[in-house]
């Protein structure tokens, strides 16, 4: 497991339950709708950092009898709960501003829930960065959905800000659950996002930069040595890449030779991923039939 990656989701856990105290007691002494959102989109947080802490352990392990391709996936899984209980959180938060809109919006002691707002505005930009750049040095999806989770709430945080203080600024309070209501939206947008990412990482689509970037290594190392390939396939499976494809090398050459051939080129395609890859080889001779598998 790696120790990076550990030691960015304890943080993260811990962070967020510290921010979850902050904002409800902002929340609790504005009433705002805007700090509701930012609060419950907190709790949220708390919940899907668990899980990712809980997966990232989980994905860590090595392959065994029931799972022979290890047990990455799981990164899109928690990516995927992630989304959609951040969407979940959007929609609760419409729904308060909207009824606020209807019943009327009393807000008190606006400077110092900003000030508690903005505090974890600062500290969660801080977070949300670790977390992405670990996430994205170390391949880890777990990690890099955090951040992106993390930094969302860092732009409500910053818009419930900047919508508390225009509203109070102007006296029109109805602001406070509009600007909340458009908060709602981009979160639904963020979440979404995340979703999409599971969803592509369950159903195995390719990847076109790696997929692109792997044939090109075939066919410049199959020029050099006489030899072709067909049939390659990609996909990624959390912080691991699978690679597998057929080469076609001449009938006379020896297997022992040809074996050899194939490992220097499984060894230079490994070396082309900033992540671990797993390469397997299928050897075929020239003359051997096109549909044969």
């Amino acid at each position: 497991m790696n120790a990076q990656n550990v030691r960015a989701m304890n943080l993260s856990l811990a962070t967020g339950v510290l921010m979850l105290v902050a904002k409800w007691i902002a929340f609790g002494l504005t009433g705002s709708s805007v700090i509701f959102s930012d609060a419950a989109e907190s709790v949220v947080h708390i919940v899907a950092v668990w899980f990712a802490w809980y997966a990232l352990r989980v994905g860590a392990k090595p392959p065994d009898a029931d799972h022979p391709y290890g047990h990455d996936k799981v990164s899109f899984l928690s990516a995927g709960i992630e989304g959609g209980l951040i969407c979940i959180a959007a929609i609760v938060i419409i729904i308060s501003a909207v009824q606020k809109l209807i019943i009327g919006v009393e807000l008190q002691k606006l400077e110092i829930g900003m000030s508690i707002t903005a505090g974890a505005a600062i500290v969660n930009l801080a977070l949300g960065l670790y977390l992405l750049r670990t996430g994205r040095r170390n391949r880890s999806l777990v990690i890099e959905a955090n951040g992106r989770h993390v930094m969302t709430d860092v732009w409500t945080s910053a818009g419930a800000v900047v919508g508390l203080f225009v509203a109070q600024w102007s006296g029109l309070l109805w602001l406070d659950p509009v600007i909340a209501i458009l908060f709602g939206a981009n979160i639904i947008r963020e979440g979404g996002n995340l979703v999409m990412i599971s969803v592509r990482g369950l159903m195995d689509t390719a990847d076109p930069v790696l997929l692109t970037n792997t044939q090109k290594i075939l066919d410049d190392y199959c020029t050099v040595h006489g030899c072709t390939s067909h049939r390659l396939r990609l996909r990624t499976s959390g912080n691991m890449v699978h690679i597998d494809y057929h080469l076609l090398v001449p009938d006379d050459m020896r297997m022992q030779d040809a074996h050899e051939l194939a490992t220097v080129l499984e060894d230079k395609i490994k070396t082309s991923f900033d992540c671990d890859a797993e390469v397997f080889t299928h050897l075929e001779s020239f003359s051997q039939p096109e549909g044969h598998v």
